[in-house]
């Protein structure tokens, strides 16, 4: 077992990820109070815990004989998928780009509610799947012969993976969060206009790459990638 947490915590550090920390902060900021934080950050940290160690039996094999790709769709299917998610992301960088309204330096914020932490939570969590770290935990922890080992692996890697939310949590829990709170919020401010342009931007280019690809299937019968 120590083989499989050392080897849950280095993937924990190569995917560590300060973005439920911005979240929670966010909501923080937006008035959210010290429940809502603990429900956010518990749902964030243990629901990757639970995806990982249930994912296995709900799929029905064993995560280190499951094959990812076989999921998704092939041939015209997947260039007619390319081709409506090109469309949609190319839509929604033109929109973003006639968007020039200003905006106020103080908008008005609403105060996230349980629903509304737990579904972001939720989301947050589930968006695990995405993260090569995570799933390379999953096929290392289905090797383990006892499930503490298995729960022990994934709570590791989540806690160490989302390191900054926990520090958060932390802070909130001791009442010292509202400096980090401020911190966050004039540090957002200054890079929101640039990172709008960067969202507009990679949706622009993810769009172009997927034409590409299927314009290469169409012509060629094969795809560019994969």
């Amino acid at each position: 077992m120590a083989g499989l947490l050392l080897a849950a915590a280095g993937l924990g550090l190569a995917g560590l990820d300060p973005a439920g920390a911005l979240l929670l902060g966010a909501a923080l900021a937006a008035g959210a109070s010290r429940g809502g934080a603990v429900l956010f950050a518990g749902v964030s940290v243990l629901g990757c815990v639970v995806l990982g160690t249930v994912l296995p039996l709900v799929l029905g094999v064993r995560a280190d004989e499951l094959d990812v790709l076989s999921l998704l769709p092939d041939g015209p299917l997947a260039a007619a998928v390319e081709v409506v998610l090109a469309v949609v992301l190319a839509v929604w960088a033109v929109l973003r780009l006639r968007d020039r309204r200003p905006r106020p330096g103080k908008p008005r914020r609403t105060r996230p509610g349980t629903a509304a932490l737990l579904g972001a939570s939720t989301a947050w969590a589930l968006a695990a799947v995405l993260d090569p770290t995570f799933l390379a935990v999953v096929v290392l922890a289905a090797r383990a012969d006892a499930w503490p080992g298995v729960v022990a692996a994934h709570l590791l890697w989540s806690v160490v993976a989302q390191l900054p939310l926990v520090v958060l949590l932390v802070a909130v829990l001791r009442g010292a969060h509202e400096p980090v709170v401020r911190w966050l919020e004039r540090a957002w401010a200054r890079a929101r206009p640039a990172v709008r342009h960067l969202v507009t931007a990679a949706l622009l280019l993810v769009a172009v790459l997927l034409l590409a690809d299927a314009g290469a299937y169409l012509l060629t019968g094969e795809f560019l990638v994969g």
